[in-house]
């Protein structure tokens, strides 16, 4: 989380039961991939509050450390390509489906080329208006458009998926970056993943909605 090492535990902590809570009420295997978001969003919650335990003894609070890549592995590799591939197994639209599917490959593209100037190029995190500021060498053309593009790879799926309860998700998510974006610009990348992890809780009710879509109520059935 963007704020102390104490909230982004607590998060990780609630995020977890979330994501447990909502794989227990999958009907089908097909929904797993979506229904552990939760639980990746915990895991990478988990590691910056490791890196702000790190960076509150470090010099002038910056460092290069590993966790902070942990941190941006999720963040700039997973994101981009995962939301929009776990929604492609639960799409009931064939066309949607392979959209969505064609997404999550732009989405790994652009993904692998950022965490690629994230780990081989240096880069570092600090401590800057109190969240956490992450320092990557980004040299394409369009820089300033950047953002807009990743965030496309993230939100336009959920608003193109026909499943119940997931178009109201992507609007929440686009809110967020609005709102993070013009409000936390220092922190941006910390600041709104942590929304996004606490919008993220939002996956049971998508999971319980695809459930009765499935006729999950009378038991389960793993397919």
């Amino acid at each position: 989380m963007c704020f102390s090492a104490e909230a982004s535990f607590g998060a990780a902590a609630l995020l977890t039961t979330l994501g447990c809570v909502a794989i227990r009420e999958s009907p089908s295997r097909r929904l797993l991939a979506v229904a552990g978001i939760p639980i990746l969003f915990a895991a990478q919650q988990a590691s910056e509050g490791v890196l702000w335990l790190i960076l509150d003894d470090a010099p002038f609070g910056k460092s290069a450390t590993v966790v902070g890549r942990v941190f941006l592995f999720f963040a700039l590799l997973i994101w981009p390509s995962y939301v929009p591939l776990a929604f492609s197994l639960i799409e009931p639209n064939r066309t949607r489906m392979r959209l969505l599917k064609a997404a999550g490959v732009g989405g790994l593209l652009l993904g692998s080329y950022l965490f690629g100037c994230a780990s081989l190029r240096a880069s570092d995190a600090c401590i800057a208006f109190g969240n956490i500021y992450y320092w990557v060498q980004i040299d394409v053309p369009l820089k300033p458009s950047l953002p807009y593009v990743y965030a496309a790879f993230v939100v336009v799926p959920l608003l193109l998926s026909s499943v119940r309860g997931t178009g109201r998700l992507g609007l929440l998510v686009l809110v967020s970056f609005a709102v993070v974006g013009r409000v936390y610009a220092a922190g941006f990348v910390s600041v709104w993943c942590f929304f996004c992890a606490v919008l993220s809780g939002g996956v049971v009710l998508v999971v319980r909605c695809r459930a009765r879509a499935l006729g999950g109520e009378s038991g389960r059935s793993f397919v």
